[in-house]
């Protein structure tokens, strides 16, 4: 993750427009939301104008309270103005919905952590898999212009590390360097303590009924490696998005004793169904939720489909079944 990884072109590139349009992936979370927000910021102060926008839903709790900073599209006003396009916490372009059309034909730089996505997507990347998060990303963006994040700007950055991370629970053989770059957001007034209330506390009684119900679908295939629950229209009725808390269902899931990977399933009131997918280490589920046209990265991914939760699901524990239970000539190829 050293500074000088940073491609010097992206530095160019937030050089060179006047104007930037700051786009998240649809269903922000706290990385996606921090990472635009913090990187918006940092631009306005070196003179740009910015435009933040996603496609939402907003559903997450700890992030709500920024839902007015975002448009869904373009003004007619943006649409004809010269600007650069900024992508974060995208591995396609599909993710980022509908905006994809309005931003057509313009220079796109991504950034992002996630190893799984489109290799031709983007005219600048800076796609660091081994970050545990993109928020860190755009803290090294502002540091390499030999400058330092505001209170605010590490403030939410930090937010996205403790979202990407589940509060350190991820980091791995970069915590050296991430704490350090931590040090410096704590250095600016970040308070741990305040981020993890921010996060992860104050959830309302609904929700803690909402994880139980969740559990009690739970499903365990291949010796208990995978596990699989369900979240059915009804069940999607009747906790509002407020209630939905599905982070602490996966994070109690993924510690169940020989778990190696979950699949989340939850049918939506379009008709379609989403699923999250995962792991706990090695299992690559953003290669599996690129099987069914999705993104993410190694633990962490889903995708949308048309079909059905009982259509869905078998074709879900074929996939796995090629991770943990492959015929000999793919077991080496099985946890790439």
């Amino acid at each position: 993750m050293a500074l000088q990884d940073i491609p010097r072109a992206l530095l160019d590139f937030l050089d060179k427009y006047d104007t930037y349009f700051v786009v998240g992936h649809k269903e922000p979370d706290g990385d996606c939301l921090g990472s635009q927000l913090a990187l918006a910021s940092f631009l306005r102060r070196r003179g740009k104008n910015t435009a933040l926008l996603s496609a939402g839903p907003f559903d997450r709790r700890e992030i709500r309270r920024h839902e007015n900073l975002f448009a869904k599209s373009l003004t007619p006003e943006q649409k004809t103005a010269a600007a650069g396009v900024i992508i974060l916490d995208c591995a396609s372009l599909e993710r980022i919905g509908d905006i994809a059309q309005e931003i057509a034909g313009r220079e796109i730089a991504v950034i992002d952590h996630h190893s799984a996505g489109d290799t031709e997507f983007g005219d600048i990347r800076y796609i660091r898999a081994d970050s545990p998060c993109v928020t860190l990303l755009v803290q090294k963006i502002i540091e390499a212009f030999a400058e330092e994040p505001t209170q605010e700007e590490a403030h939410l950055i930090f937010s996205g590390f403790a979202t990407d991370t589940e509060f350190f629970r991820h980091l791995e053989n970069d915590a050296p360097e991430v704490l350090s770059m931590l040090s410096r957001l704590a250095a600016k007034g970040v308070t741990p303590r305040q981020i993890y209330r921010e996060t992860f506390g104050s959830y309302s009684p609904q929700s803690r009924i909402f994880i139980a119900d969740a559990l009690k679908t739970m499903e365990s295939h291949y010796g208990g490696r995978f596990i699989l629950v369900h979240e059915l229209l009804e069940h999607s009725r009747e906790f509002q998005r407020e209630h939905r808390q599905t982070d602490a269902v996966y994070q109690l899931l993924l510690s169940t004793e020989g778990c190696e990977a979950l699949a989340f399933i939850r049918e939506e009131d379009t008709g379609k169904t989403a699923v999250s997918l995962r792991s706990v280490d090695c299992v690559n589920v953003g290669l599996i939720s690129r099987q069914f046209n999705g993104g993410g990265h190694k633990n962490a991914a889903g995708f949308t489909t048309a079909l059905a939760c009982a259509q869905i699901k078998p074709l879900l524990l074929a996939a796995f079944k090629k991770v943990f239970d492959p015929a000999p000539e793919d077991a080496s190829a099985s946890l790439a």
